[in-house]
Parts: C-alpha cells; sequence; structure tokens
C-alpha cells in the first residue's frame, strides 16, 4: 500500500508542471471573465396567493372540493408556467424593445416557491432596466395566466349561450302553439274554463231543482183547490175554488217554462263542458311543453350568468397579490467570482491529476512496446 502511494507520489511529482498549468489556465480565465464581465443587477419582486375559487361552472352536480393547499400550490405552478413561456416572453421583449431573444430573457429568471408566497426575481446588467423587466413580465405573466384561467368558464360560458338559443327557439314555439291553441278556443286558461263551466252547470242544475220543487207545490195546491171545490155546497167558494186552481196551473205552466229553458242552458253547458274536456290532453300537453322548456331556459340562464361572472372573476386574478413590487437596484448583485474559484481551484487540481496519471499511463505503454519491438 505504501509502494502504490509512492508510486502515485512519484507520479504527480513527475508532471506537477502539469497540474499548475491547468491549475493557471483556470483560475486566469475565470479572473479574466470575472474581471471583463459587466456587473449584474437583480430585481426582485414578492407575490402572495390565497386559495382562489374554482372557475368550472357546474351544469348537474358539485365538483369535488379541493383543499386550499392544493389551490394554492397549483395556482403557483401554473402561474409559474406563465411567468417561463416564451410567448410571454416575447411580450414583454416587445413591450419593452429589447435586443435579445425570449431564451436570453427567460435565462434571467428565477421563481420559487415558499408556502403561500412566490419570489421572483430578474438578472439584467443595467439596473432601470432589470426593473422594468421584472414589472413588465409580471404584468404579462397576470394577463396570459388569467386568460388561461378563464378559459374553462369562457368555453363553458360559449356552450350554455349556444343552448341557450336553442332553447329560446324552442321556447318560441311551444309558446306560439300554445298562443294558437287559445286563439282557434277562445281560452285563457282550460282549467279556469272548465271550472268556470261546472260552475255554472251546478247554479244551473240547483235553480232548475228549486223550479221543481215550487212546481211541484203549486201542483199539490191546485189539485188541493181541485178536491175543495168538489166538496164545497157553496157554489160561491167552489168558484172561488176554481179561481185559485186555475191560477195555480197558470203558475205551474210558467214553471214548467222556465224548467225548459234551464234544460236548454244546461245541455248547452254540458255540451260546452264535454268539448272543453276533449281539449285537455292537447292543452296539457301544449302547457306542459312550454312549462319544460321555460325551465330549461330559466336554468341555462342562470348558469349564463355564474359563468360571465367567473369569467371575470378569472380575468381579475385578485388572489395573487403583488406584496413587494420591483425596485430599481442601488448597487450590483453579489460577485460570484469566490465561489467559481473555488470551485475552479479543486476542479482543476483534480483534472490535473488524472491528466497526469493518464498521460503517465500512456507513456509507460509506450516504453513496453519499444522493448517487445527490440
Amino acid at each position: 500500500m505504501a509502494a502504490e502511494t509512492l508510486t502515485y507520489l512519484r507520479i504527480i511529482r513527475k508532471r506537477w508542471w502539469l497540474i499548475a498549468l491547468i491549475f493557471i489556465v483556470t483560475t486566469a480565465v475565470i479572473v479574466f471573465d470575472s474581471l471583463t464581465a459587466k456587473p449584474v443587477y437583480r430585481a426582485y419582486v414578492k407575490l402572495q396567493v390565497i386559495a382562489p375559487e374554482p372557475q368550472e361552472v357546474s351544469l348537474f352536480a358539485q365538483a369535488r372540493p379541493v383543499g386550499s393547499t392544493e389551490e394554492i400550490v397549483a395556482v403557483q405552478v401554473q402561474f409559474d408556467a406563465a411567468l417561463r413561456s416564451g410567448y410571454v416572453a416575447w411580450q414583454t421583449i416587445t413591450d419593452l424593445n429589447l435586443g435579445i431573444s425570449a431564451a436570453e430573457l427567460l435565462d434571467g429568471l428565477t421563481a420559487f416557491a415558499d408556502g403561500e408566497f412566490l419570489h421572483i426575481t430578474f438578472v439584467a446588467d443595467n439596473p432601470m432596466l432589470v426593473e422594468a423587466i421584472a414589472t413588465a413580465h409580471v404584468e404579462n405573466a397576470f394577463e396570459c395566466y388569467a386568460q388561461t384561467r378563464a378559459k374553462p368558464s369562457t368555453v363553458a360560458l360559449q356552450f350554455i349561450q349556444e343552448q341557450l338559443a336553442e332553447e329560446e327557439k324552442a321556447l318560441a314555439v311551444a309558446s306560439s302553439a300554445l298562443l294558437e291553441f287559445r286563439i282557434n278556443h277562445n281560452v285563457d286558461s282550460l282549467t279556469r274554463e272548465i271550472t268556470a263551466v261546472q260552475d255554472q252547470l251546478c247554479g244551473l242544475r240547483l235553480e232548475r231543482a228549486r223550479l221543481v220543487v215550487e212546481r211541484e207545490r203549486a201542483q199539490a195546491m191546485s189539485a188541493k183547490y181541485v178536491e175543495e171545490a168538489t166538496k164545497t155546497v157553496s157554489t160561491e167558494a167552489a168558484v172561488n175554488y176554481q179561481r185559485l186552481a186555475i191560477g195555480q196551473d197558470a203558475n205551474v205552466a210558467g214553471i214548467r217554462a222556465q224548467e225548459a229553458e234551464y234544460d236548454k242552458l244546461i245541455a248547452q253547458q254540458e255540451s260546452g263542458l264535454v268539448e272543453l274536456l276533449e281539449f285537455t290532453t292537447e292543452y296539457e300537453n301544449l302547457l306542459r311543453a312550454v312549462i319544460r322548456v321555460q325551465s330549461n331556459y330559466n336554468f341555462l340562464a342562470d348558469k349564463e350568468n355564474e359563468a360571465q361572472l367567473k369569467q371575470t372573476q378569472a380575468t381579475n386574478v385578485s388572489f395573487i397579490q403583488i406584496i413587494e413590487p420591483a425596485r430599481m437596484p442601488d448597487r450590483p448583485a453579489a460577485s460570484g467570482t469566490p465561489k467559481m474559484l473555488m470551485v475552479g481551484t479543486i476542479v482543476s487540481l483534480i483534472g490535473g491529476v488524472i491528466l497526469a496519471f493518464i498521460l503517465e499511463f500512456l507513456s509507460t505503454l509506450r516504453a513496453s512496446a519499444r522493448q517487445e519491438t527490440a
């Protein structure tokens, strides 16, 4: 083991110049790059996300509730995707007239979540420009995210409006058919008409029954007067009884005439009632069609209002608040040269040692090949 260690040390001592050269070159490149690089400025934006309302418009049943933590994480992920979108980057470049590509702009972006907060950092070599980039890019990301978030409500709204237009046409057709039926049969409400006719029939029948009782009473009185006329021995009394009987007979005749009129009226009302009853099925079908279509129309109208409110709420994005807006940095960001030098030193030394061993191994192989040839 000690022999192997001495061998390794001998190889390193033999090719120390190579290790030192790699170290010097690496260090010189890092130092030169740090000296020639422009100072870097950072702009920072801090956002707070609260649990938003779901944007889906439920037509038939309520969606399964989602926990507030999951909703916040989902919003942060979606907003981060908007921040890193090339489309949004090109919007920012166009707004600020920047002479860079979307990839270059996004290379200076750093975003990470911490609980309900989202931390966004932009890097540029101009303090005023980096503030403008951070502000414009976050605003463009807001707009893009709002449009994306409003998409479910927008699609639902378009679908509901299409269905609402169809139901409106169906309602017009059903209402027109019901109106035509009412005009043709001169009825407003068939149920009320039937009830009214039934009430009239009941009244007519009661009145006719009263006439029957009155007629039978008059007939009984006439028969009694005739009987009294036959029993009396007085001519004058008999004449009076005959006169009274004739009066009751005239009354009976008048009542019978009234009964005939009532019979005619009752027959007319019964005929009208039968006619109305025959229309019941058709009328109820037309009325049910109007009620059904009206119910569907009202349901879709309510959902249209809900979708419009959801769309407005989604485009508002008030559940994402800027806690700390971007400010112009007053000094460059801390340089990363010391860290790069440390990493470069370690990597260059390790790389030099490895290269020294590889060269030694190749040298040994060539020496062995020459000996075998000789």
